[in-house]
């Protein structure tokens, strides 16, 4: 789902005309099923260990080095897991069953699993021909894994109001910034009820997400499991200019889950742990919002979305997501095949 310029764009059979198509196949659907089982152990552990999440990470610091030395050819990539063996990343699992449980195929399967794709990796990764079946070996893994990982991702997009609403310090705390707040309607229901004053300039919005694993919690505020989703949208044909938004907001990028950009850029989303604590949690937003708040100009808006938000969005580290990311959008109203064959 990332962009592409005419001039990455190729033709299989005609640029590597000495290489099997398959065996190019066969890179392309690893890479996809690693990067996407990096971000699942990424997003999972952030959700119980809050800024501790990496401390059970082993072995990066001198790859994370060596590749950062190479300052005439940098990448963005900052985070751990992208510098991380795939042995360590099956620990990682493997040691913290309980995360990822309900996405994948019953552990001792899984392992069986993994132990041949960690076969067909090594043929791939050391240039040999490897076996016919490889890439449907790879194409059936990724077809026993589609569900789990359409609800590991569907579940990042299913927010939920605590409520009321001043029960929760963190969403009482920005509720002078939402003009719509959560009401209790006369038939016992909730509904989002107000108005905007014509002055607003942006509104902020405080949801929850609860992960698939975590224990149903009566107070989200430091539970592990949970984290809070902030939405804060630009009003009155007001944008935002996202390079300096980015620029501005780095120093609280280490205790973000993900911040998340909008094709439109008239709204910026963030997820926090709720481990963190409530006092944490509120400083980070308040710092966020205040200079947030300079990143915002009056419109025009956009007539039709473009992919530049989505190409800024990759010359950042793996936790800034572009509006093509299906973390940003992808939600369990959306059936779809997360890997298509």
């Amino acid at each position: 789902m990332n962009s592409q310029s005419p001039e990455e764009s190729f033709n299989i059979e005609n640029e590597f005309q000495d290489i099997s198509p398959r065996i190019l196949l066969t890179y392309a659907r690893l890479y996809q099923f690693e990067t996407w089982l990096r971000q699942m152990v990424y997003v999972e552990l952030r959700a119980r260990d809050g800024d501790n999440w990496s401390a059970a990470i082993r072995g990066t610091d001198k790859t994370r080095e060596a590749d950062k030395r190479l300052t005439h050819m940098p990448t963005p990539e900052s985070e751990p897991l992208s510098y991380t063996t795939f042995s360590e990343l099956r620990r990682l699992i493997s040691e913290n069953w309980d995360l990822f449980s309900q996405y994948l195929p019953p552990q001792n399967i899984w392992e069986a699993k993994l132990d041949e794709l960690a076969q067909v990796r090594n043929r791939v990764a050391h240039f040999r021909r490897g076996h016919r079946d490889d890439l449907q070996r790879v194409k059936q893994l990724m077809k026993d894994i589609d569900k789990g990982f359409w609800l590991f991702c569907t579940s990042y997009n299913d927010s939920q109001p605590v409520l009321p609403q001043k029960n929760d310090a963190v969403t009482k705390e920005f509720l002078q910034l939402d003009p719509f707040p959560y009401t209790e309607l006369e038939n016992g229901t909730w509904g989002r009820v107000g108005h905007a004053p014509p002055e607003m300039k942006y509104m902020v919005t405080i949801e929850t997400l609860k992960r698939v694993w975590a224990s149903p919690a009566t107070q989200v505020d430091g539970s592990k499991g949970y984290l809070y989703d902030i939405c804060i949208s630009a009003r009155k044909q007001m944008v935002y200019d996202y390079r300096r938004l980015l620029k501005d907001t780095q120093d609280v990028y280490p205790h973000f889950v993900h911040l998340c950009l909008d094709k439109w850029a008239d709204s910026v989303r963030v997820t926090i742990p709720a481990v963190l604590g409530s006092e944490i949690v509120i400083g980070l937003i308040t710092k966020f919002i205040k200079t947030a708040e300079y990143s915002i100009y009056p419109g025009p808006k956009r007539d039709q979305p473009d992919d530049s938000v989505q190409r800024l969005s990759e010359e950042w580290p793996e936790f800034i997501l572009g509006p093509e990311n299906p973390l940003t959008f992808l939600g369990p109203d959306m059936p779809c095949v997360f890997f298509p064959a």
